[in-house]
């Protein structure tokens, strides 16, 4: 099952097996894995509750909580979705294998494959920038127990924790605890996020290889057809070679529009899959570029934290730009297919290639693409206006604070 899916994109499988999203793997498994993750996660509401309640004159406090709160709200949702709309994924990875046997044209599986391996690096890269990330917040509170013994003091250097919560125990007596679980938290919420971002790209760029190799192969059939067009002015030609030439070219045609109806009913189903929890995540987004922007300029003083925020900020961004840039592509290729097919000299063809050629410009003059909400489209656009947004929000509360 799924032979092709896994020959392409095997590292998809493994980041979704982590925190049981593999339809595929065994049930079992797959519900305590998925049960485990999904407690753990929103167990540390109360916590932050706690901090909010306790804290409520720390202003410094209350934008740490409120960030934290976002961003594992982040991970619920992404955690929810695939649960939700288990039945669509599972068809798209199921559609994602099915079009590796249907696709089958030497353009077609060469484009496939450049996608695929582009897709694969991209993930590879977004999962670097994740674990960079993961890294240095796991470390920093770790320098204090490292300077201690390196040039210890007359006393010990307080204690701190990648994420500020309130327990309502003794932190330092309870660092090692309170250290594994709110490591784990992070760690199991990173590994969702990834599987769920993963597939997203991998999902948008298979779509765009859908699009690409539809464009190229009714380029070449158009193409075709005026190179014959040319031939039967310059030479007689057969008239029953003419009619076969066209009736080729016809049934080639046909196939193309039923692979761009496969394409575009792909990307349907991807738009319902995601669109709800994409609109939840551009405003949990907008939300935490706004309040970590706040808290980089409380601690320009501080470099261990300030590297931390800044590795938090940078890595919002680019979880912001891959919907909205994966979204971008699919409106790009999908409406290039309209500029080839008009590009070409259709009034020289047949009255049968012109009612598909027609069919082919109704089709791809409004471009596929992804929307956050049924409302939103994502594109840079969006991707430029949410940032704009964050940052006026950053900065209205900067003068605020003035």
């Amino acid at each position: 099952m799924l032979e092709n899916f896994l020959r392409e994109y095997n590292i998809n499988r493994i980041l979704l097996s982590i925190t049981g999203l593999w339809p595929y793997q065994n049930k079992v498994v797959r519900s305590l894995l998925w049960t485990f993750c999904f407690l753990l996660e929103i167990s540390y509401y109360p916590f932050e509750i706690l901090l909010f309640h306790d804290h409520s004159d720390d202003a410094q406090l209350i934008f740490e909580g409120g960030y934290q709160t976002l961003i594992l709200t982040n991970f619920v949702i992404r955690h929810l979705n695939d649960v939700l709309h288990s039945d669509k994924m599972r068809c798209l990875y199921e559609a994602i294998d099915e079009h590796w046997n249907i696709f089958t044209d030497d353009i077609e599986i060469r484009i496939l494959k450049e996608y695929s391996c582009l897709s694969q690096k991209i993930v590879i890269y977004y999962s670097m920038l994740f674990f960079s990330s993961l890294v240095v917040i796991i470390i920093l509170p770790l320098t204090p127990i490292f300077l201690d013994i390196l040039m210890p003091l007359n006393e010990s250097r307080p204690r701190f924790f990648a994420m500020e919560v309130e327990f309502r125990v003794n932190k330092d007596e309870y660092f090692l605890p309170i250290f594994c679980y709110t490591n784990l938290v992070i760690v199991v919420g990173v590994f969702i996020a990834l599987g769920f971002d993963s597939m997203h790209i991998t999902c948008t760029a298979h779509a765009c290889s859908l699009f690409a190799a539809i464009s190229k192969q009714i380029e070449n059939v158009l193409l075709k057809v005026d190179d014959n067009n040319n031939i039967e002015k310059s030479e007689h030609v057969n008239k029953k070679l003419e009619l076969l030439n066209e009736e080729i070219t016809y049934r080639k045609y046909i196939k193309c529009l039923k692979k761009h109806q496969l394409a575009i009913e792909f990307v349907e189903i991807l738009n319902s899959s995601y669109q709800e929890c994409a609109l939840a995540i551009l405003i949990v987004l907008l939300g935490i570029l706004s309040l970590v922007g706040i808290r980089i300029i409380y601690v320009l003083h501080e470099l261990g934290t300030l590297i931390k925020f800044v590795f938090i900020f940078i890595t919002t961004l680019c979880v912001l730009l891959v919907p909205c840039y994966s979204g971008q592509r699919i409106m790009d290729e999908s409406q290039n297919i309209f500029y080839r097919a008009y590009a070409t000299e259709w009034y020289k063809f047949s009255h049968r290639l012109k009612s598909l050629l027609l069919i082919t410009l109704y089709r791809s003059n409004k471009p596929c693409g992804l929307k956050a909400g049924n409302m939103i489209p994502l594109s840079i656009a969006t991707y430029a206006t949410v940032v704009r947004m964050s940052m006026s929000y950053y900065t209205a509360l900067l003068s605020m604070q003035d």
